[in-house]
């Protein structure tokens, strides 16, 4: 698991495998761990892996506080510029920095896999679904809300919730929408779930506590690597859009779903086994763990 350590700037990027092309987020803050990084650094690689495409995840860090942001930002842009002229490295704009020119096309993704994802789990359609979307207005982009909303969906909102942010778990939703940050949901927050699915708009919003949790009591968890995928698979050359996009999530599910070694085999474990199953066809050895919050 490859570290960089930029030398222009106290900034960082985290690659699963040496010598591969690899695509992600980059993050800016007064310190961004790098613990939580390779979790963002996995979820990537198997949103490549799920959609067979061969591709490495990365995810960077850079540390600065909001006065020498913009420098930071471009002194690690500009150290990095011939790894992204030479399609080796690409990294989206992620928390803390300034969206680029292409992110309303990269939330139109979201919006568009995400709710791809949201219908699949609920057995085909959101209309007249409760859908709780955790952050709300003020943090999911408005894309995926206009969408939600668009395929007919309920959007519900939760008395107190300013104040008490963990009463959104325990919502009388159909399903959840979650991914303020990561590891948003532990297993406390998954206990009160009252809904039928969980479903990802970021990286890895749940904890592995929470998705054990969600397995014992029956509460279908679609994978953040396929749910939240939009951004990744809208950064690349070649990149499905529209109805194929759609298609795409669609059929990665029902795939994974088909190939699960038994009726009741939760759709997270069936998905990373058959994303797993493709990193063996052209890595000798695979990443350590899965794409979940510590």
């Amino acid at each position: 698991m490859p570290v960089r350590k930029l030398e222009t700037v106290d900034a960082f990027v985290l690659t699963d495998f040496a010598d591969v092309p690899a695509s992600g987020y980059v993050r800016r803050g007064r310190k961004i761990l790098q613990s939580s990084t390779w979790d963002l650094t996995r979820s990537a690689t198997y949103t490549f892996a799920a959609f067979s495409i061969e591709r490495g995840g990365a995810s960077a860090g850079v540390n600065a506080v909001d006065e020498g942001a913009e420098e930071a930002i471009a002194s690690f842009r500009a150290e990095l510029s011939s790894d992204v002229e030479s399609g080796a490295l690409a990294l989206l704009d992620g928390k803390g920095v300034r969206r680029a020119s292409d992110a309303q096309n990269h939330e139109q993704a979201l919006a568009t896999t995400v709710t791809t994802a949201a219908k699949w789990a609920l057995g085909g359609s959101l209309d007249g679904r409760r859908l709780i979307v955790e952050g709300g207005p003020a943090v999911a982009p408005e894309p995926l809300l206009q969408r939600l909303a668009d395929e007919g969906a309920e959007l519900l909102t939760v008395d107190g919730v300013a104040e008490k942010p963990w009463l959104i778990w325990g919502a009388d939703a159909d399903a959840v929408v979650v991914g303020s940050k990561p590891g948003a949901m532990t297993h406390q927050g998954a206990e009160m779930l009252k809904a039928k699915a969980v479903i990802p708009w970021a990286p890895t919003p749940v904890t592995t506590k929470a998705l054990a949790v969600m397995i014992k009591n029956g509460i279908v968890y679609v994978p953040d690597f396929v749910a939240a995928s939009g951004p990744l698979l809208a950064g690349l050359s070649n990149a499905p859009s529209g109805v194929e996009l759609s298609e795409t999530v669609t059929s990665a599910l029902d795939e994974s779903a088909a190939s699960a070694t038994s009726a009741d085999e939760p759709i997270f474990l069936a998905a990373s086994r058959k994303a797993e199953a493709f990193l063996a066809t052209w890595q000798e050895t695979l990443p350590f763990g899965r794409p979940l919050a510590g």
